[in-house]
């Protein structure tokens, strides 16, 4: 009779239960939501159809209270709140300020690349040993802030180095300094790093108790916890060195260098402890004398000396632009096999091959080309986009394929999410998972090559498929990709397809298709014509990718696998590249 009882009991509560609040997700303390996009009209309600009550604009952080199919709720004050469209929003937790970590390279010219590919461009190097600042890895690949860049390198060329136990080589170990903020609305962020949340702002002439360094960022107590500010913009007021400063190494050629900081500190001398002397301006130019810990000691107006932060220098050597000779600088081969000419362009002949290791002596620049002393007395022409500099000699990047994704709107719309698992193949994988895991990919790669990306959902959650079609129209997108696995009752059937309904589509497929099966080596199954949804109702350039049939145990197995995730992001990444290219 209890039983019984306690069953009519359930079946009464869930009939006057609100249908809302079962499909409402209230949300964990510390989601934000940031505003992707001019302005959002925020509604009472999850719809459409509610009226609005407040607009809510580009950059703007809201807390995320609840979330409703493709809506949520946002807190606008203490006693109101209301409700944004979910795809117009960029939703993010916040991250712990107390931990950071770095990344040791385990191997000599490690390369930085500008993305998440081999692909991508060189940007620098770093050697054995040699520690960088991490921000984010995905399948393969780990992007991390070295000195004053950005960059991506191999992660199975680099380790983790948690700060939270080991502190950095440049931390004072001394006793706590104070300083001053000499500018007003400096941002606290949780992490050393330009894109960390903010988690608050000081104003000129605060006083910050200083608790750490890492390179041109500041660990200081903040509301009972830890954060970091720009040291640039603070100046100390105290410091117990714990040790001696090192003896400046005078700099072993005449260089200058260009002021890349807004507002850039002279001090008297190479410590955060040393007096502010003067200020410069962005655009200055410096002659650098001597460097010691990451300082540069400079001269700059009227002869003036003084001490600057290096990573706020971007240095050149003194030679002219043209054909000017440069003293003691080398280039290293990459490559085996590479042409050296008698010329600075690919149309002169080649004088001579030489092998990976091999280095040579840098005479002088031509354009994007090093002349370069070769054995007997004799010289050639090498292109500087394929070998690696020595000292402060720039790097030549040569545009590749980012050309033309730069300033494109994709939209990347990672198949199925949330309720609605996709197929689930012979060994349990769920479809849902596998797209986000690809268009992460994706992202990355696109994002990296300079293209305005938006993915559809960056998370295990449901948004319909009018929505999705919405986000393409609301965007203008120049392309929209929807990324899918495949199954069917035959598990011998295998391959990737590419799908299209318009006219307008086909180049979009077809594009893609040829360049999945150039980079994955699958079963080509062609280009056609698909009646599906987010195709039909997409006024946009669209394809829907079927990568491959989960239902086969064998092909399920490879599209698990990082090599193959890599080469199908790739396959994606080049697709739409040649896509634009043609148009």
């Amino acid at each position: 009779m209890l039983r019984h009882t306690i069953k009519i009991l359930i079946c009464f509560l869930l009939l006057v239960t609100p249908f809302y609040s079962l499909a409402s997700v209230v949300e964990s303390e510390g989601t934000t939501a940031t505003i992707n996009t001019a302005v959002i009209n925020v509604r009472e309600g999850p719809g459409l159809s509610f009226n609005v009550i407040q607009q809510v604009k580009l950059g703007e952080k809201y807390s995320i209270i609840e979330k409703k199919s493709d809506w949520v709720r946002i807190k606008l004050s203490n006693s109101k709140s209301g409700w944004v469209a979910a795809w117009l929003i960029k939703e993010s937790g916040t991250a712990s300020p107390s931990t950071t970590s770095l990344i040791v390279s385990t191997v000599d010219s490690l390369r930085i690349r500008t993305g998440p590919g081999p692909s991508f461009q060189v940007s620098g190097y770093m050697n054995k040993g040699q520690e960088a600042t991490f921000i984010e890895k995905n399948e393969n690949w780990t992007k991390i802030q070295y000195k004053n860049t950005q960059g991506w390198v191999s992660s199975q060329y680099v380790t983790a180095k948690s700060t939270a136990t080991q502190p950095p080589s440049n931390s004072n170990t001394g006793t706590a300094k104070t300083g001053k903020v000499t500018v007003n609305n400096l941002n606290i962020r949780s992490q050393p790093s330009l894109q960390a949340n903010i988690v608050g702002k000081l104003s000129i002439g605060d006083t910050v108790t200083i608790t750490n360094q890492r390179e041109n960022w500041l660990e200081i107590q903040y509301k009972n916890s830890k954060a970091w500010v720009t040291l640039d913009y603070i100046n100390i007021s105290k410091q117990e060195d714990g040790g001696t400063n090192p003896t400046p190494v005078p700099s072993p050629t005449a260089s200058t260098g260009i002021v890349t900081a807004s507002s850039l500190n002279v001090r008297d001398r190479h410590s955060l402890s040393g007096s502010v002397i003067a200020s410069l301006k962005q655009g200055e130019t410096v002659t650098i004398i001597s460097e010691s810990n990451q300082w540069f000691e400079i001269t700059f107006s009227n002869n003036k000396k003084g001490w600057v932060a290096s990573w706020y220098i971007e240095r050149t050597t003194n030679q002219p632009p043209s054909s000017a000779p440069i003293s003691d600088k080398t280039v290293k081969i990459l490559h085996n096999g590479t042409n050296i000419r008698s010329g600075a362009a690919t149309t002169t002949s080649v004088v001579t091959r030489a092998n990976e290791g091999d280095t040579f002596k840098i005479i002088a620049t031509e354009g994007d080309w090093f002349k370069i002393q070769l054995p007997g007395n004799k010289t050639g022409f090498i292109a500087g986009w394929i070998v690696q500099v020595s000292g402060d000699t720039p790097t030549v990047v040569k545009p590749g394929v980012n050309q033309y994704l730069k300033n494109k709107t994709v939209i990347i719309d990672p198949g199925h999410g949330g309720r609605d698992s996709g197929a689930v193949g012979s060994r349990g994988t769920l479809e849902k998972d596998l797209t986000l895991r690809t268009s992460k990919l994706v992202y990355d790669k696109l994002h990296a090559a300079g293209a305005n990306v938006i993915m559809t959902r960056s998370s295990d959650t449901y948004v319909s498929l009018a929505s999705r079609v919405s986000i393409s129209h609301y965007r203008n997108a120049d392309a929209f990709i929807s990324v899918h696995y495949d199954s069917i009752n035959d598990s011998s059937v295998r391959g990737i397809t590419s799908y299209y309904y318009k006219n307008i589509d086909l180049p979009v497929a077809s594009s893609l298709q040829t360049e999945l099966i150039k980079y994955t080596g699958f079963k080509d199954r062609g280009h056609r014509s698909g009646n599906f949804q987010v195709l039909r109702s997409n006024r946009q350039p669209s394809a829907l990718l079927e990568l491959g049939y989960l239902s086969n145990p064998t092909e399920e197995l490879a599209l698990n696998s990082s090599s193959f995730q890599e080469n199908v992001s790739n396959g994606i990444f080049y697709g739409l590249a040649q896509y634009f290219k043609s148009r």
